[in-house]
């Protein structure tokens, strides 16, 4: 199986008691073609077949549709943990019982503000209903957590509700934004700007230093910022540990509907992203068909636009949670609800003040040596619009671009530079690398071979990059060769190649 799934939703009916402003389903009453507790019974042992580690049992309102611990226990049975998420209004000493008996390991409930916002939000006498929900679960011993969405409306709330959940021993809390989805698209003043986020995040932060409650973003929030990762890994692990790695629908989770249909993400609301139907074909079919879920399966960095498609984690990222980036700008392609685009697009505007060209070279030698390629690039792109034949910033753009993975980018500077310049040893090595890179392996050698044939003794990174191109070819002979003609030349580079070395020799002892 290439893509192992261990999660998923089950939106298990689309009834719902109440009509939450924020509602991204719009759900509201049963629908005829729900399907039937064998037809359920029959899902949860396809669930165990594809051997997941938890389901989520969603709806609508769970706790309406009277079936609900018999196919909880059904899943259990079959070795997969079930969770449910509710709005605790129907919640029932009787509930916690069943679900206790059911082997339900967590019950989540909806919270969204403080009295007042949260009622305004769901429905009149709501956040009492939950204050009562979460007491029958603490003495009916069901673990508890909550789940905020996050909105203009409650975001400086999130101090006074930490403290509310404290106060009832909740354990766990997740946060995601409200997007203009559903019931939203009546309320779309409710949803928070971008830059809107890193104030959630500062709100956060703060409290997870605290260690009482876990904090769970969701995979909505990010990315690639110090303040998420730290929240992510406040209670085990290292901030590395939590590198987003782009979105897992339908390559390592999945929903299910209310009818059978099957998604890449309960929340992808569309039908354009209906793989299939359990009716029609069983779970495991459905998952393991090469064309399903091409729409993420399949996306690379190359399809991205606008900033995404220059951003230096665009290969992980591919443009973030797909349910974000589809409902604000319907497209697959691109998101502005990123805290890494955010501030680089900071950067970028403070940069563009910046008329000291020296300042400015100083600040993109200072971003190369961190590693921040992207600002960098702002920089260089700044110098390079007021001398457009600069050589030398010629070729720190193409550096700089094959660094943040925009080889197209790459190979026009380093054009540029050969027009000007057609024996620049640089370009030509720049030029060989983005090749290589692209699938153009041959003629990328060419150009690393012409690079040797041209730099002096001061420049021997063209026999490093031709060696890996040919390590990664498995020809290590060949790796091994280029690579000593250079080492012969200078023990700097000698000691700077030597894990490289170390392994071409490894594979040539294993061949």
């Amino acid at each position: 199986m290439e893509y192992q799934p261990y999660a998923a939703v089950w939106e298990i009916t689309f009834a719902c008691n109440m009509r939450c402003k924020h509602c991204g389903s719009s759900c509201n009453t049963t629908k005829p073609d729900e399907l039937t507790t064998e037809e359920g019974l029959k899902l949860c042992d396809q669930i165990g077949e594809l051997k997941l580690h938890h389901i989520t049992l969603s709806g609508g309102e769970p706790l309406m549709r009277k079936d609900w611990h018999i196919l909880a226990k059904r899943i259990r049975e079959n070795g997969v943990t079930p969770n449910m998420i509710t709005n605790g209004w129907l919640l029932t000493e009787d509930d916690v019982r069943k679900a206790k008996d059911a082997g339900i390991s967590n019950i989540a409930i909806s919270l969204d503000g403080v009295k007042e916002t949260h009622d305004f939000m769901r429905m009149q006498g709501s956040y009492d209903r939950i204050m009562s929900a979460l007491q029958l679960l603490k003495k009916g011993g069901v673990p508890s957590s909550t789940i905020t969405t996050v909105n203009k409306k409650n975001l400086h709330e999130l101090p006074k509700i930490y403290e509310i959940l404290k106060a009832n021993g909740v354990g766990n809390w997740q946060l995601q934004y409200a997007m203009p989805m559903g019931n939203l698209l009546q309320n779309n003043d409710l949803v928070i700007d971008p830059e809107e986020i890193e104030v959630m995040l500062d709100y956060l932060l703060e409290f997870s230093q605290e260690n009482i409650i876990r904090i769970d973003l969701a995979d909505c929030v990010g990315y690639y910022n110090e303040k998420e990762l730290e929240i992510k890994s406040q209670r085990i692990g290292k901030p590395e540990d939590y590198f987003w790695t782009g979105c897992l629908a339908g390559k390592n989770i999945l929903g299910i509907r209310y009818n059978g249909d099957v998604v890449g993400c309960s929340s992808l609301r569309d039908d354009e992203f209906i793989e299939d139907n359990v009716r029609n074909r069983s779970l495991l079919e459905i998952w393991n068909d090469p064309k399903s879920f091409a729409w993420n399966r399949e996306l690379k960095k190359k399809d991205l636009t606008g900033f995404c498609a220059t951003c230096q984690y665009g290969n992980y990222c591919l443009a973030g949670c797909s349910v974000l980036k589809f409902t604000m700008g319907k497209k697959l392609k691109e998101n502005r609800y990123c805290t890494y685009r955010v501030a680089a697009e900071s950067d970028y505007n403070e940069v563009r003040k910046i008329k000291d060209n020296k300042k400015l070279m100083e600040l993109s030698a200072e971003a190369i040596s961190d590693e921040n390629y992207q600002f960098a690039d702002a920089c260089l792109n700044s110098l390079h619009e007021q001398d457009t034949k600069n050589i030398s910033i010629l070729n720190q753009l193409g550096f700089v671009n094959y660094k943040l993975e925009n080889y197209e980018k790459s190979l026009k500077f380093n054009d540029e530079v050969l027009s000007l310049d057609p024996k620049n040893a640089y370009a030509h090595k720049g030029k060989g690398i983005c090749l290589s890179s692209m699938g153009e392996t041959q003629e990328g050698i060419s150009y690393l071979e012409k690079s040797i044939e041209l730099a002096d003794e001061n420049f021997l990174d063209p026999y490093f990059d031709l060696s890996l191109v040919y390590y990664n070819c498995k020809d290590y002979k060949k790796a091994k060769e280029v690579l000593m003609e250079g080492r012969k030349k200078s023990e700097e580079f000698k000691n700077s190649s030597d894990e490289l070395y170390q392994l071409i020799e490894e594979e040539l002892g294993n061949s």
